[in-house]
């Protein structure tokens, strides 16, 4: 993304925070980046299509920085707790963007910025499966979606605190006490005889478009589509480098891994880069 368009971003998402998105004017944004009011169109369509992009910008900044964390020599268990404490330290920094979006009212939920938060929640899900099995191997996969949602549930009560009454944690504490907690709802679905509600067959309800839970089909059919459409040099070595390492019987993760790394240079694959390293856990 070009700076001044980083810019504008980044300046409106303080406005929005000190006064809400109905209130903030494209006026009052354009004044605050030092622009004139054509030179925010020659950017942005409407306040509404800004909105999306600051959406984005915030989700996209999230993701490279849990991208980070991916890459360290840790075991899956450490890199979910450092994973959950730099999810809760970007909550933080963002904590009265985030409030704006609870209060406002008047916040233009068109299809795209409906099917953007869609993805976004259905991305969290995935997060905390694929971790799951990484740490407690394919034996959870009967339970392992219920098991996600309930993980995800005591999380949400740490950001809760985070964001609504603004407690300051230490937050590798609180991390590494959702990761100790998880262990033992783990143990507790282990040894229960109780039958799964939320089962694959129920995420799949909810799944938005171009999704696919049988992950590795779906890493195979974007790096074809990468193949396909794209022009740029290193995407094409990257495609074809991970294509064929998925052909091998046992798929190198540096490999992996680096190859993940060179996709988060794009904006439009950082998701994907993150689906890629979450299957790999």
């Amino acid at each position: 993304m070009e700076p001044k368009k980083i810019m504008i971003i980044e300046n409106a998402i303080k406005l929005f925070a000190k006064k809400g998105f109905s209130a903030t004017s494209v006026q009052e944004i354009a004044k605050e980046c030092d622009i004139s009011k054509g030179a925010f169109y020659l950017h942005f369509k409407s306040k509404d299509e800004l909105l999306f992009q600051v959406l984005m910008y915030y989700w996209n900044r999230m993701q490279r920085k849990v991208n980070e964390v991916a890459t360290e020599p840790m075991s899956p268990k450490e890199k979910f707790t450092y994973q959950l404490k730099v999810f809760m330290e970007e909550i933080a920094d963002h904590r009265e963007f985030i409030i704006m979006q609870f209060r406002e009212q008047a916040i233009p939920f068109n299809e795209s910025i409906e099917e953007l938060i869609r993805k976004m929640r259905f991305n969290s899900y995935l997060f905390y499966k694929n971790h799951l099995l990484a740490i407690y191997g394919k034996e959870c996969e009967p339970y392992v979606w219920e098991a996600s949602l309930a993980v995800q549930s005591l999380m949400k009560n740490y950001i809760d605190l985070i964001i609504l009454d603004n407690i300051e944690f230490d937050y590798l504490e609180v991390a590494s006490a959702v990761t100790r907690k998880t262990d033992y709802l783990m143990t507790g679905f282990s040894e229960s005889s109780d039958q799964p509600v939320i089962t694959e067959e129920v995420i799949e309800q909810i799944m938005p478009e171009g999704f696919n839970l049988h992950d590795l089909e779906e890493i195979k059919n974007v790096l074809t589509l990468i193949l396909e459409k794209e022009s740029d040099e290193n995407l094409i070595d990257t495609a074809t480098i991970l294509l064929d390492e998925l052909a091998r019987t046992s798929p190198r993760q540096a490999v992996i891994k680096g190859m993940a790394s060179n996709l988060d240079k794009y904006d439009r694959y950082l998701d994907f880069a993150s689906r890629l390293r979450n299957y790999f856990l």
